[in-house]
């Protein structure tokens, strides 16, 4: 099972996803796809480490595509590898960042990442 949100910004709406009955009853072989706004890397203080650690403990395994919140110097440092169909940085075994452009096949689904959205808020970051 794909299970689809966004916009979890860190730890910050991690709550919406730990009251889900739906996302509870997920397994080793389901995947969370955030699209977008994952902010899980962002300076790579203890904040991440908490966020990498809640998502690396669930058993289902985290995918996302960026959105405008990123840390897109940090995530373009990152080793690219093939998976899927498409390119990726994988963050740790279970958290996985799909890049932009790319064509990922996963559960008899092709999904497409792109990005582009105008952040509203870029002028403060």
């Amino acid at each position: 099972m794909i299970f689809i949100t966004g916009d979890t910004h860190g730890l910050n709406d991690t709550q919406k996803l730990e009251k889900n009955r739906t996302l509870a009853s997920l397994t080793n072989t389901d995947y969370l796809l955030i699209t977008g706004d994952f902010g899980g890397l962002w300076d790579g203080d203890w904040h991440d480490e908490n966020v990498l650690k809640f998502y690396s403990d669930q058993l289902y395994t985290t995918i996302f595509a960026d959105g405008n919140h990123e840390n897109f110097d940090l995530l373009n440092s990152l080793p690219v590898e093939q998976w899927n169909g498409g390119k990726i940085h994988r963050i740790t075994d279970k958290v996985i960042h799909l890049m932009r452009g790319q064509v990922f096949n996963i559960e008899d689904r092709s999904i497409f990442t792109f990005g582009g959205g105008a952040s509203i808020d870029k002028a403060y970051r």
